[in-house]
């Protein structure tokens, strides 16, 4: 955080799993999400890290927080981008005690009502302990609604990539609805990846450093209301990314 972000109330309570979505005019989709992701289970929090919205997606979310001490907001000046976005709303997690941070879109392509099985699959019952969860659109049960056929095979080839030639073993590398035990970033360090790219390369250097990582089933659908952040610059951006973290991979260059 800096000395000119905006922050809701700094008195939160304990808990052991931290929701948090990264946004960026989000404003048709904001209210509902909040409702939605605390009315999961009165165990939850919720964090809102909001790049400063020019149509107040994150003014809304604060005054939403004014009177609901699970809901958290921090809007970020002078900053922006989805990695370091996420990546700032797991250490947060982490710096206030959370065991579990779980992200997720802020548009509702991925369904609250999973965020339990994500939390369940970190710690089965007579299993191992996972580091990341996946809620995975690529493993048997997983779909995704309301795609062109474009973004499949944009998707497919980002995922195809990450396991074969990044080796990571997970089918859905790109996928944002994950939980993660935040205690693997004293095992972890960055620089990271920026932009999209940073889902593929957290997965990476959690594998490197022998974390455990699990998929489940979870259905994605498309986005109803708002518009997509990615554009062409921020593509080419990644896959300059995923090049970069390749040439560690197989030749152990500084990345």
């Amino acid at each position: 955080m800096l000395a000119g972000d905006i922050r809701s109330d700094d008195n939160w309570p304990s808990g052991r799993a931290l929701v948090q979505a990264a946004t960026y005019n989000e404003r048709e989709n904001i209210a509902a999400l909040i409702a939605r992701v605390l009315a999961v289970s009165p165990e939850l929090q919720l964090l809102i890290i909001d790049d400063d919205s020019p149509d107040g997606t994150g003014e809304m979310a604060l005054q939403e927080s004014r009177t609901n001490p699970r809901l958290h907001v921090l809007i970020r000046r002078g900053r922006r981008g989805l990695g370091s976005a996420i990546l700032e709303g797991f250490l947060v997690a982490k710096q206030r005690g959370f065991e579990i941070a779980v992200n997720m879109d802020g548009d509702f392509s991925h369904d609250p009502l999973d965020i339990p099985r994500l939390l369940a699959a970190m710690d089965p019952v007579g299993g191992r302990p996972a580091d990341v969860v996946l809620g995975s659109r690529r493993v048997p049960g997983g779909s995704v609604v309301g795609w062109p056929l474009s973004r499949h095979l944009a998707s497919w080839l980002v995922c195809w990539f990450t396991r074969f030639v990044l080796c990571v073993p997970v089918r859905d590398a790109s996928s944002g609805f994950r939980a993660v035990r935040v205690a693997v970033f004293d095992r972890v360090t960055g620089p990271f990846s920026q932009g999209y790219a940073f889902q593929e390369d957290l997965l990476w250097r959690i594998h490197r450093v022998g974390g455990r990582l699990v998929e489940v089933p979870v259905t994605f659908t498309d986005r109803k209301l708002g518009h997509s952040k990615a554009d062409f610059a921020e593509s080419k951006r990644s896959i300059s990314e995923l090049l970069r973290i390749a040439v560690t991979t197989w030749f152990g260059a500084k990345k």
